[in-house]
């Protein structure tokens, strides 16, 4: 029966698995001669099984104890040590090797303090032990063996743990990448497709009432090519945003909206001129501009519709009809979105005397919002 790919999870139990039986079998000689050391034959039977049973444990704990919680961890780590002590009283001084064992999985289970907490006891009794025994030197070459294996093998645990977290972290910023650029190509759809198809609508409804009312074919024909070119505008301003490179320029939005508002007979009071704008803050205000004059075409049924500027603010507003509340729709949160990303505000609501407003300001650094 076929299966997918293991997960990361599972490779690494599986190699834990397989270093530990290798470590086992190149061991092997050893093992065999510290147990066939011993003189009595009962002895030799018990040491042999004891280390079966600690080989077993040792090889086991870590791939099956490593997600467990510390507690059940901790509990593996004392009775592998507690096997490993065992054996190293029965097979005798010589044999405090055994408890590297132990030792090499504490490291790979336990966090640093569990780790030190019950590694340097038994690291300190078996050095101990070999200068009791044999020695200074004795003494020193137990100490650093299992001294620096242990930490080894710490080591490369906290490697392996840093490499998952890398993996998840990877994995993360791959899915909000995804989202993030899903909602900006939504966002920046919404603005295009709402403006535009607005336009297309009222120019087509111009051409519909001027073949219905007075048949003049050329200036039917003269909004339907504007139609025409608003569509392909609107398409290639699509494909821009698809492909990330469609630009927004406050210029170009002006004379959008005086077009938009010309269609939909709305007298414009637009300004000339942008030059007294920050450079730095023109798109955003282009954007502004779009979805205000975009949602006043739409909804307001106004007579007319004003745009004013400054160094860091735009201002958008219209006498028509406004709700209040105003309940702002997709098209005002995006707006909102982008305002907060160029660290300025929106401010949305009816004005006295009737109408709506719609203002942008980005503070100076240091300026109260």
């Amino acid at each position: 029966m076929p299966t997918g790919p293991r997960s990361p999870e599972a490779r690494g139990r599986a190699l834990s698995s397989a270093a530990g039986a290798a470590i086992a079998l190149l061991t092997l000689p050893q093992w065999v001669a510290a147990v066939t050391a011993l003189p009595d034959p009962r002895m030799r039977a018990l040491a042999a099984a004891a280390a079966v049973l600690y080989a077993l444990v040792c090889v086991s704990a870590v791939p099956l104890a490593s997600g467990a919680r510390t507690a059940v961890r901790l509990a593996v780590c004392l009775g592998a040590f507690a096997l490993g002590g065992v054996l190293a009283v029965v097979l005798g001084p010589d044999a405090s090797w055994t408890v590297l064992f132990a030792l090499a999985v504490a490291a790979a289970l336990l966090p640093v303090r569990p780790l030190a907490a019950v590694a340097a006891p038994v690291v300190a009794a078996a050095s101990v032990w070999a200068l009791v025994s044999g020695g200074v030197r004795d003494a020193t070459a137990t100490l650093v063996v299992l001294a620096a294996s242990t930490a080894a093998v710490a080591l490369l645990r906290a490697v392996a743990d840093a490499n998952a977290q890398l993996r998840t972290a990877r994995d993360t910023i791959a899915v909000l990448a995804a989202e993030r650029e899903r909602h900006r190509v939504a966002r920046d759809l919404h603005d295009i497709l709402g403006h535009s198809l607005t336009t297309v609508l009222l120019k087509a409804g111009v051409a519909r009432r001027v073949l219905e009312t007075t048949g003049d074919t050329a200036r039917a024909a003269a909004e339907l090519a504007e139609v025409e070119e608003l569509a392909r505008a609107a398409l290639a301003d699509v494909r821009a945003t698809v492909a990330d490179y469609r630009t927004v320029t406050l210029p170009g939005e002006l004379a959008a909206a005086a077009s938009a508002l010309e269609a939909a007979g709305i007298a414009a009071d637009l300004p000339a001129t942008v030059d007294d704008v920050d450079p730095k803050l023109r798109t955003v205000f282009g954007y502004v501009v779009r979805e205000a004059v975009t949602n006043a075409v739409r909804h307001s049924r106004a007579a007319t519709v004003r745009v004013r500027l400054g160094r860091r603010w735009v201002e958008v507003v219209d006498d028509g009809r406004a709700a209040a509340p105003v309940r702002p729709g997709n098209g005002l949160r995006g707006l909102a979105e982008r305002m907060r990303e160029a660290g300025g505000v929106l401010e949305v609501g009816p004005r006295e005397g009737g109408g709506l407003r719609v203002r942008a300001h980005v503070p100076q650094e240091g300026e109260r919002r």
